[in-house]
């Protein structure tokens, strides 16, 4: 069944207006009649079940006919720190790692970044924004992924419980348990920062300047993976271990 965030309380029922999104997509892509059916989330993350009861041009009249109280969030909120990525493979990772749980993406010039998104930057993170709604619609999460750019000054002092940096060396030199310890230890609801170092990798200066603000070097295995891929290997043992454990 096809879900929709509303920026807006439920109550027992619901009107969709013309310059929604959800209209649009429900009312005209999907064609909802009398009678059809979607789900649709609060913005306090109340999930309903409504019923078309009334449709025209201008807006669609459902009822809410029941109440989901299944809970699909990581128990801990997960905040992935990137390096802006050649073409549109920005645009796959943040589709994937909405589906796969995390809570925020901050993306961050560091000293070996390539790609440079400081004139279309508002335009890029509207643009991510929305895939972010789309895969969270469309792997029925509770709520839809902050997409923000960070100057590296701003990204050291964000909150957090535990932070981690992701570190190729750490790898080399057969660390293996950082990750899991550090996904233990953080209690339920609080926040855990994981940052990933662009193509080139994190420089000396970065790795120590990150330590001094409280980043563990982790390693993530014996083999190479990219820049996109890495994240997700992370986000997908923190659900091994949180959730399936």
């Amino acid at each position: 069944m096809q879900r929709y965030f509303l920026q807006q309380t439920i109550g027992h029922k619901i009107v969709l207006t013309s310059e929604q999104d959800a209209f649009k997509h429900f009312g005209k892509v999907l064609r909802a009649r009398i009678g059809s059916q979607a789900e649709f989330v609060s913005q306090n993350q109340k999930v309903v079940i409504g019923e078309v009861t009334a449709i025209d041009s201008e807006k669609i009249t459902l009822k809410v006919v029941s109440e989901l109280n299944n809970q699909v969030e990581l128990p801990i909120q997960v905040t992935l720190i990137v390096s802006p990525l050649k073409n549109d493979r920005s645009d796959w990772f943040v589709q994937k790692a909405t589906e796969l749980g995390v809570h925020k993406i901050v993306f961050t010039d560091m000293e070996r970044t390539v790609s440079n998104w400081h004139k279309q930057q508002e335009k890029k993170q509207n643009r991510l924004q929305k895939i972010a709604q789309a895969a969270a619609e469309q792997s029925h999460r509770l709520l839809i992924p902050e997409i923000t750019f960070l100057s590296w000054r701003e990204i050291l002092s964000l909150p957090k419980i535990k932070g981690l940096v992701a570190w190729e060396e750490s790898a080399r030199d057969g660390e293996v348990a950082t990750l899991v310890q550090a996904v233990n230890q953080v209690p339920n609801g609080e926040v855990m920062t994981v940052l990933f170092g662009p193509e080139g990798g994190l420089s000396m200066t970065e790795i120590n300047t990150l330590k001094k603000f409280d980043y563990q070097p982790a390693g993530l295995g014996p083999r190479i993976l990219r820049a996109e891929t890495a994240p997700l290997y992370v986000l997908s043992a923190m659900s091994v271990l949180r959730e399936l454990n």
